[in-house]
């Protein structure tokens, strides 16, 4: 009887595999279900955050496992099961499956392996599959600090057989091209394999899908009668016009209900006598669409206006990368210089370790960690001995690090090392955190990036003698801006004196006006800001706001700014002044342009106005007491002498750079110094972004020129009738003579001092003559086209 029942049994399983057998649509759904729930745990994956996967934790650990195999590949895996389960539910099976099998393993390990080598070469810059994908982050902290992240693309195991493993990994045996092309054949003939592809008659369907495509536009073309062009006439029934207006959708080609906008109009086969109740106008902007439009409407032509252009900034891919230099034996130097410096303290008496060694791209920083009782200011006083030992051209001693129980030793690297401005541009676009307008000054000597917002700087003083880098700082300021701002959001006003080093940017759809080069047309220039900057607060005062910020984020009420009876922007755009060489403008009148700098400095900030000053040398009669006051940010590069870098930074260390942009930096609301090497960004590539504005748009000046500007108020100034009726020998003697005194004009014009003195004010008033300046002569100003002939 057990044999019987266990034979019974045994048949009863057998007909219900059977059953499933013959049943292969339960195979295809579990298939189609299981395919569907993996691409679910797969694109809701988050390496780092498993409580946001679909299917919670089992989700997760499924898609970790699958990405950590095959990466992208995962999602391949996923299509092919698909496909199996498809054909499976429709009862269709599936020819020659084992070695489909095959071939699909072939054609995976190719793609994960292709995967990889472009994760390699050219690095994973999406967020979103930074995100999905399994990634790998290794942190070095010596020779430097240094943070590498890889992201698996194709897996792990084939990134080992690729990259890692030991002398016959493939890299060393193919390289990254033979790798290229061996796989990529290898995964093209598989792909044909497994599914069954012909060659011939896919080429045959693509010529006959081209042919097909082209009669089809052809027959398109022809139905589709063209708009008359402007000064073309064209009759329309009155009939066939009236059954257009009474069925616009049905007879679209004919009519179109739009009103007309700013571009060119014009009539279509109507005079003015025609006794017709309605007119068809077609427009023209880039393409023809008729309007409607009655003959009764009195609202005047729109006028021509200047097209709104959708304006797109550069890519990074315009710029030039760095160049990388080789640094084969760093670490075992770097070694070598750390046991220097501690024998060289330990020769006076000074007991002291070195601890993290961090190599920025210029600059090496040694971190010192003295014995106790040793004082800081005896190791501080070793600085040229300490040179001296390391064969280094300078060294800087921080004593202490600030927040660090250490003392920091500078020292040049050994390979230095160009900072790319297309690098930390492309760093910065990745971040999350975005600044107003910001400013990519370089990096630190622990490798990071100097990123700020000149919103919150919020004006800034560059000091730097000849050759330090002060000219590439401010065109690399002038690019931060170029690269992450477009014209309706930030206006720049550029004054160069030397004529030569922003000239280039006067064809920007950026500037306010052309480059300044004349001292009175930068008095102008300030004098127009000071009033820009007052009719905003007027503007922020009628609406209750309070700053640039809360102004172009309110809610537009037109009824009650209409009733403000003055013009109120939509928005207002920021504005950023560089002025280079301001000691030279100083030298000429100082006394006009400190009270509108400091006025600027004092009030702006709220408008989004922005000052940027670079000088060569800052002079206490250059940077004075009220224009220091009022600019919190300063970047020094290197200076002549240790009262120059008290001036700009008040304290010593300017002096001892390097030159070639090593700078100094004080950021905003920080009194700490921090040192880094700036950018560097070249010649062509600045040219490249400007032809890359330029063709965009034209500039669009809302002053034509300050330096016309200003030598047409000179003019009318001097032509006004003079005071005195001996101003014109006055004027004469002062051009000829290239002498302007008081006691000169005394003993020429054989008249007093009182009446001497008062010609000289109104020589200075109409702009002939500069300001007292000490017991130095005047300068005598040539500028007006009315005195160069006398």
């Amino acid at each position: 009887r057990k044999q019987i029942e266990q034979q019974q049994e045994e048949e009863k399983k057998q007909k219900e595999k059977e059953t499933f057998v013959k049943h292969p649509e339960l195979k295809g759904l579990l298939i189609l279900a299981i395919s569907l729930a993996v691409l679910a745990s797969l694109i809701s994956f988050f390496h780092t955050e498993a409580d946001k996967n679909y299917l919670g934790l089992i989700g997760y650990y499924i898609a970790f496992a699958l990405n950590w195999l095959f990466g992208l590949g995962a999602y391949f895996i996923v299509c092919f099961s698909c496909w199996v389960g498809w054909r499976l539910l429709y009862s269709e099976k599936v020819p020659a499956f084992t070695m489909r099998i095959v071939y699909f393993g072939i054609v995976l390990t190719c793609l994960c392996l292709l995967f990889n080598v472009y994760s390699e070469v050219y690095g994973v810059h999406n967020p979103l599959l930074q995100s999905h994908v399994y990634s790998e982050t290794i942190t070095f902290k010596t020779p430097y600090y240094m943070t590498i992240t890889r992201y698996n693309l194709g897996g792990v195991p084939l990134y080992y057989l690729y990259r890692d493993l030991p002398i016959y990994n493939l890299k060393n045996l193919l390289s990254n091209i033979g790798i290229f092309f061996t796989f990529s054949l290898t995964g093209i003939i598989a792909f044909i394999l497994l599914t069954q592809l012909s060659l011939v008659k896919l080429f045959k369907n693509i010529k006959v899908t081209y042919k097909g495509m082209c009669k089809f536009f052809i027959i398109v073309g022809k139905s589709f009668k063209p708009f008359p062009l402007k000064g073309e006439k064209r009759n329309i029934p009155y009939d066939e016009m009236e059954e257009a207006l009474a069925n616009p959708v049905r007879h679209e080609s004919k009519l179109l209900w739009q009103e007309p906008s700013c571009a060119d109009t014009f009539y279509a086969g109507f005079s003015e006598d025609d006794p017709v109740e309605e007119k068809v106008i077609y427009e023209r902007e880039d393409s023809l669409r008729p309007v409607k439009k009655s003959p009764y409407d009195l609202t005047p032509k729109p006028k021509k206006t200047r097209r709104s252009v959708k304006f797109k900034l550069p890519p990074a891919s315009l710029l030039t990368a760095a160049k990388k230099i080789d640094k084969p034996s760093l670490k075992r130097e770097l070694r070598k210089q750390a046991e220097i410096l501690e024998d060289t303290l330990a020769s006076f008496g000074i007991e002291a370790k070195v601890g993290q060694i961090n190599c920025g791209p210029t600059i090496t920083s040694f971190e010192l960690h003295p014995a106790v009782g040793v004082k800081v200011q005896k190791i501080k006083a070793l600085e040229d001995d300490i040179a001296l030992n390391l064969q280094a051209k300078s060294i800087r001693i921080i004593a202490p690090i600030p927040g660090k129980a250490a003392v920091g030793v500078e020292v040049p690297s050994l390979y230095p090392q160009e900072v790319g401005f297309k690098e930390m541009l492309s760093r910065y676009q990745q971040q999350r955190k975005n600044f107003t307008i910001p400013i990519l000054l370089g990096k630190t000597v622990s490798g990071e990036d100097v990123i700020c917002d000149l919103t919150k700087m919020p004006h800034c003083i560059i000091a730097g003698a000849t050759g330090s880098g002060k000219s590439v700082c401010i065109n690399t300021i002038v690019m931060s801006i170029l690269m992450n701002n477009k014209p309706d959001d930030v206006k720049l006003l550029l004054v160069d004196p030397k004529k030569v080093e922003l000239s280039s940017y006067s064809e920007l759809p950026h500037m306010i006006a052309p480059v300044i080069t004349e001292p009175q047309g930068a008095y102008a220039a300030l004098q127009w800001l000071v009033k820009e900057m007052q009719a905003r607060y007027e503007i922020l005062k009628r609406l209750g706001l309070r700053n640039i910020t809360s102004f172009n984020t309110r809610v537009i009420n037109q009824e009650e700014e209409a009733e403000l009876k003055m013009e109120i922007p939509e928005k207002f755009f920021y504005i950023v002044a560089i002025i280079d060489e301001f000691a030279d403008l100083m030298m000429t009148s100082s006394t006009d342009l400190e009270t509108p700098i400091a006025r600027i400095a004092q009030m702006a900030r709220a408008v989004g106005i922005h000052l940027i000053l670079a000088t060569q040398r800052p002079s206490r009669e250059v940077i004075t007491g009220l224009i220091k006051a009022n600019f919190p940010t300063r970047i020094s590069f290197k200076v002549s002498s240790r009262i120059n870098s008290q001036i700009i930074l008040d304290e010593n260390g300017a002096e001892t750079l390097l030159g070639n942009g090593d700078l100094l930096f004080i950021p905003p609301g920080s009194s700490q110094l921090i040192r880094a090497q700036g950018s560097f960004i070249r010649d062509d590539d600045i040219n490249k972004i400007i032809e890359y504005h330029c063709k965009q748009d034209r500039p669009n000046y809302l002053i034509k020129s300050f330096d016309q500007l200003a030598q047409e108020e000179m003019f009318d100034e001097a032509s006004k009738s003079p005071k005195d009726a001996l101003y014109d020998s006055a004027l004469t003697i002062v051009l000829t003579s290239r002498n302007a005194s008081t006691t000169f004009l005394q003993r020429k014009l054989k008249i007093g001092y009182a009446r001497a003195a008062s010609l000289m004010d109104e020589l200075e008033e109409r702009g002939v003559i500069g300001p007292q300046d000490g017991s130095r002569a005047r300068k005598i100003l040539m500028n007006s086209p009315g005195f160069e002939d006398l």
